[in-house]
């Protein structure tokens, strides 16, 4: 039986094909043409960017839009609020009621520090909430100032960055020293470096002369790499379409990948836009030695002349280019060219200039989705034709210029976005809720935040959260990183020397973020709960639901042992406030665990388990498996 195939597929086949075998295939938009050896940017055909193509949403400049008058005029805490809320009256909806104290305080400090809180933070909490109407905002503050902070905010953007500690491919040899990038990283959300100045320093860091901005732009070298390879040219042009591939996705919202073939088939970026921003790298690029590793010149003086490939294939040479950013991101009046004596300089320079649109739209967008699992566009590294427009375009807008007017401080977009009634949303039913159902109803998959999206926490949150509540967490920060154990089953199948676990004891309960990140060797808990394999730039991970995820919540050494500790650790502490009963233990667990005191059903249901060593630690391991555990609420 023949089932009918998509054009968008074949044509996707096709790509594929002429990528390997640029001489057996030609599309209509890539004639079969001699690769002359040398040429000017004249001679680059390209349709030409039109006022339908400048007229999309992501390109259009961003002006701060009138906060909206609601109905409703005592729930907005925020502008944001405004925007939310007026889309729900639209909608016939009222929000949701704020999320009861012990909620909230979780929510926050799981996004803003990636930990649970503790009891004693919960107490103190709940004391300050009753004497004082503005408690929660001096939480936030507390949180945003703390130095997990930036080891909560890193993953992500390494995530974004491809970061890995080895090359990938079949030999995957170490990179020594790159988790200075990482910690790099951390520093600087912990220090609330301005987001132009972050991107400076990834960029061209390697120009000012210092060693910590040069460890910066390991974000330009961070791709997979294969130094043995034999034909070192190949090499390099690949890692150069992998950078400008990146560069565009991560940082400006542009699927530009394609178009190292052949134009974009819906967006308006052709093969010469895509060669001209590589050519602002390409002369920081010099030629590749076998075994050595991707490196920049301290400068811009590679000698190599940027230029087309046709089918972007390195043995079909086209003209030459002259580096330049995309002509989408320019607007027909402006007068930007790129600095071709210093062009990664003057590329960064541009990225932030009051016409470009895009770099702004992009990352409050990708702060908005750390908050609330999903952003307003669709896919936070494509702002192109296909995704859609964003969900609600007039407060992106606000963001973006937002953002602007407080010099780039995402620390200042995080705190408008979770001091936001918006965000302060219940995400269960309230008692006395009626419009619940409602809710539920017209607004069904939460478009319109009409509550607080709940969403599972990511695999390295996970982890860290069991140490934690275990007592076991160790908060020693930055340096080289970690391998703790690893199953035997796993480590029997492993090379000599693949993963030797670190000897002190104590490195094997640091947080998650200083895990060693190996390509090809993923930490058996992030790898179940979707880590990315760091092969290519990702904007979201997956949120799967698999048996597999089961089976190492309830097996693995690590649950067990975490268990055993929370155990103990429940145990002493009603044993010193004089609690050691049923009810005391059980309400101390849930406390712990999950932020909240234990309901009488729950109690009833466990009582059982109070008077047996092994049952409470099944109890435990129990409560470490629930969804409330491992989601945020």
């Amino acid at each position: 039986m023949i089932r009918s195939i998509s054009s968008r597929a074949i044509t996707c086949w096709f790509a594929l094909l002429a990528i390997s075998n640029p001489q057996l295939i030609f599309t209509q938009e890539s004639p079969p043409q001699e690769s002359p050896p040398q040429g000017n940017p004249a001679q680059i055909q390209e349709p030409p960017i039109t006022d339908s193509d400048r007229d999309h949403w992501s390109f259009q400049p961003i002006v701060a839009p009138l906060v909206p008058t609601t109905k409703a005029t005592t729930w907005a805490n925020s502008p944001i609020d405004c925007f939310v809320l007026s889309r729900l009256e639209q909608a016939g909806l009222a929000p949701a009621p704020e999320a009861d104290h012990g909620t909230l305080l979780r929510r926050l400090k799981l996004d803003l520090l990636g930990l649970p809180p503790t009891p004693d933070e919960l107490a103190e909490f709940l004391q300050d909430c009753e004497h004082d109407t503005f408690a929660y905002e001096g939480w936030v503050e507390k949180w945003l100032s703390s130095p997990d902070f930036g080891q909560q905010q890193a993953q992500p953007w390494l995530d974004l960055t491809r970061f890995a500690e080895t090359d990938g491919f079949e030999h995957d040899k170490v990179r020594n020293e790159a988790w200075r990038y990482r910690d790099w990283v951390i520093s600087a959300f912990n220090q609330d470096i301005p987001y132009d100045h972050f991107i400076a320093l990834q960029l061209h860091g390697d120009l000012t002369g210092t060693d910590d901005d040069r460890i910066a732009t390991m974000f330009c070298l961070a791709g997979a790499d294969m130094p043995d390879i034999n034909d070192q040219d190949l090499r390099r042009h690949d890692r150069l379409n992998e950078l400008t591939s990146t560069i565009g996705a991560a940082l400006l919202g542009l699927q530009m990948h394609c178009a190292q073939c052949h134009d974009h088939k819906y967006d308006p970026i052709s093969q010469g836009d895509f060669y001209r921003l590589r050519g602002v790298f390409e002369s920081s690029i010099p030629e590749l030695k076998r075994d050595q590793p991707f490196n920049l010149f301290a400068g811009n003086d590679s000698g190599i002349e940027p230029r087309l490939y046709y089918r972007g294939d390195l043995r079909s040479p086209g003209p030459s280019v002259v580096a330049a950013f995309p002509r989408i991101g320019i607007p027909r009046d402006s007068s930007a060219i790129c600095d071709t004596q210093r062009p990664r300089e003057s590329f960064s320079k541009w990225l932030f200039a009051e016409e470009n649109p895009l770099v702004a739209r992009v990352i409050v967008n990708r702060v908005w989705m750390l908050h609330f699992g999903r952003g307003l566009f669709e896919n936070a590294s494509d702002m192109g034709v296909v995704p859609g427009g964003p969900s609600h375009p007039e407060l992106l807008d606000w963001l973006a210029d937002f953002l602007r007017k407080q010099q780039w401080s995402l620390k200042a977009l995080h705190r408008e976005i979770v001091l936001s009634a918006t965000y302060r949303q219940a995400s269960r039913q309230q008692t006395n809720d009626r419009q619940w159902p409602t809710r539920l109803d017209k607004d069904p998959k939460n478009e319109l935040y009409s509550r607080f999206p709940r969403r599972r926490l990511d695999g390295e949150v996970i982890r860290d959260s069991l140490l934690s509540v275990a007592g076991l967490l160790n908060n020693e920060a930055i340096g080289e990183s970690v391998m703790p154990p690893l199953p035997k089953e796993l480590t029997g199948t492993l090379l000599k020397g693949q993963w030797p676990t670190s000897q002190r004891e104590a490195d094997h309960y640091r947080r998650s973020i200083f895990i060693f990140a190996r390509r090809n060797l993923r930490y058996p808990l992030f790898d179940v709960f979707d880590r990315p394999d760091a092969g290519a730039s990702c904007p979201q991970r997956n949120r799967s639901t698999t048996a597999t995820q089961s089976l190492q919540m309830l097996n693995s050494e690590l649950s067990n042992r975490c268990a055993a500790a929370l155990c103990q650790r429940v145990t002493e502490a009603c044993v010193e406030g004089d609690l050691l009963t049923a009810s005391g233990w059980i309400n101390r667990l849930f406390v712990t665990a999950l932020a909240r005191p234990a309901t009488d059903e729950e109690i009833s249901l466990l009582e059982p388990f109070f008077d047996n060593q092994n049952l409470r630690h099944a109890a435990c391991l129990a409560i470490l498996n629930s969804n409330e555990f491992l989601t945020v609420d």
